[in-house]
């Protein structure tokens, strides 16, 4: 479990560590935001499309052979991008960057399915607790990712993050192959894949799991993707405060994260501790502006700080335990409990997730542009 966790504090920050240098790099070299929000976006688009494919493919090539090669390709290609400040030419540095974030993406794709599917064959009526630790480092990464490569950054230069984040990948890699033992299917599945897409689909508890995890990372990047104007208009709240109040939040998801887990895992009604987990977080999201529902409240920095603390807090409670409510309800409604299960719900999960961070920025843009932000 430990190198789980530590791959997934290294797979969160490698997309944070780019942050607060690259935008300022790729257009000293001369390319259009355009071509930059690219660079970005890309990574959450190609993770959607692999991901389904991730809980086929896992079971015939082995889960732990194909989340150790999944390491090597998102390492491989992030020391490669570090090496591409050698390419002067703007076209060639932009098609250069959008190709090492491709592989980067399709590595993490494996890793992040896999590391699901090691989970559920291995820990058992513990999946949730193993899946809070998971989820808690790579919150964590995604926190100090860009201090770290802003550190590096001031310290190397453009490349050394790079190589530094993906070189430890690639140790992790070598480490993973040597410890962890094979995790293969040996026996031939019995029911055909489009069979068990729709046999999956009969239960509605997985309709509302995968609800679940698609709304967590759309109310984060919805949110935090249009803090910034409202914080700064509003409170006067610099960017550089407004990231110590990002920490603070993470920090408080990273700390709850496992107390949903046992709660989860403890509880006879799990779905009850889901919707109060869902309403706190819709009050915090009513008290972060404040709304105007809320009458007589006014724009206060501590009624942001604590609506972000309240809103990292409670999302663990729809999240962490719909891993293991979904194998439940396919095992109810007739799929087999073995390997190719496990690897099927741990896409199922992986997709939600990566839709639910391509599709929040542009639709949560749109509400923002109709609605306001405190609305």
């Amino acid at each position: 479990m430990a190198a789980l966790t530590l791959v997934s504090l290294l797979n969160g920050s490698l997309t944070a560590v780019m942050i607060p240098f690259f935008p300022a790099e790729a257009a000293d070299r001369g390319l259009s935001q355009t071509a930059i929000s690219a660079v970005f976006s890309c990574y959450a688009l190609a993770k959607l499309v692999l991901s389904p494919a991730v809980g086929r493919v896992a079971p015939a090539v082995g889960v732990t052979r194909l989340y150790t090669l999944g390491l090597a390709a998102a390492g491989t290609s992030t020391v490669v991008f570090g090496a591409l400040q050698h390419i002067a030419e703007p076209r060639l540095f932009a098609a250069g960057c959008l190709l090492a974030r491709l592989v980067e993406a399709a590595g993490t794709a494996a890793v992040s399915g896999c590391a699901l599917t090691i989970i559920a064959s291995q820990f058992g009526p513990r999946t949730s607790r193993a899946v809070a630790l998971r989820s808690a480092a790579s919150s964590v990464g995604l926190s100090v990712g860009p201090a770290i490569g802003s550190g590096l950054y001031t310290l190397g230069g453009f490349s050394l993050p790079f190589y530094v984040t993906g070189g430890t990948l690639l140790v992790m890699a070598a480490l993973i192959h040597r410890l962890l033992p094979p995790l293969e299917n040996c026996e031939r599945q019995s029911i055909p894949y489009v069979t068990m897409v729709r046999t999956f689909c009969r239960s509605p508890q997985n309709w509302l799991c995968m609800l679940n995890v698609f709304m967590t990372p759309f109310i984060v990047v919805t949110f935090d993707t249009s803090l910034a104007p409202y914080a700064g208009r509003a409170l006067g709240v610099t960017p550089s405060t407004l990231g110590l109040y990002f920490t603070v939040a993470t920090t408080a998801y990273a700390l709850t994260a496992y107390v949903w887990a046992r709660v989860a895992e403890s509880a006879r009604r799990p779905h009850v501790f889901i919707g109060l987990g869902l309403l706190v977080v819709s009050a915090s999201l009513l008290l972060a502006p404040p709304s105007p529902l809320l009458v007589g409240l006014q724009p206060r920095w501590w009624l942001l700080g604590l609506g972000m603390v309240l809103m990292e807090a409670a999302l663990g409670g729809g999240y962490i335990p719909s891993f293991q409510l979904m194998l439940t309800a396919g095992r109810r409604v007739g799929l087999e409990d073995g390997l190719v299960t496990q690897a099927f719900v741990s896409s199922v999960l992986s997709t939600s997730f990566a839709l639910g961070s391509v599709v929040g920025p542009p639709l949560g843009g749109v509400v923002v542009d109709w609605s306001g932000f405190t609305r």
